[in-house]
């Protein structure tokens, strides 16, 4: 198993979790803004849009935290296979798990420090 891929693969969470709050702030920000007793009667364009903005990076909160719970899982699978190296099943798990870390590394595959080799 590479262990850059899980360091990198975290890294990439991390920075999207980030950008996702600084977002979600923002549009609670613009959300009380707009709320703003001076503004009722107002037309603002895109004012309906803020609590979708809200939603949608409650959601994508919640998508990375089940990716890092899945790294997690795959990176223990990939482990017991050093504890259990003859075991075939152990082996055939850590192999899926790797293939597996793979794939969540796809949506990461334009960012800085992506290799080739982390391909599925």
């Amino acid at each position: 198993m590479s262990d850059d891929l899980l360091t990198w693969l975290a890294e990439q969470i991390d920075a999207a979790e980030k950008q996702t709050r600084t977002l979600l702030y923002w549009a609670q920000q613009t959300s009380l803004t707009l709320q703003d007793p001076k503004l009722l009667g107002k037309y603002i364009p895109g004012w309906h849009a803020w609590p979708d903005v809200e939603q949608l990076c409650r959601q994508h909160l919640a998508d990375l935290n089940a990716k890092r719970r899945l790294v997690k899982w795959c990176e223990d699978r990939a482990r017991d296979l050093e504890d259990f190296p003859a075991d075939p099943d152990y082996r055939e798990a850590a192999t899926q798990a790797v293939w597996f870390l793979k794939m969540l590394a796809l949506p990461y595959v334009n960012q800085p420090g992506y290799r080739e080799e982390w391909q599925p």
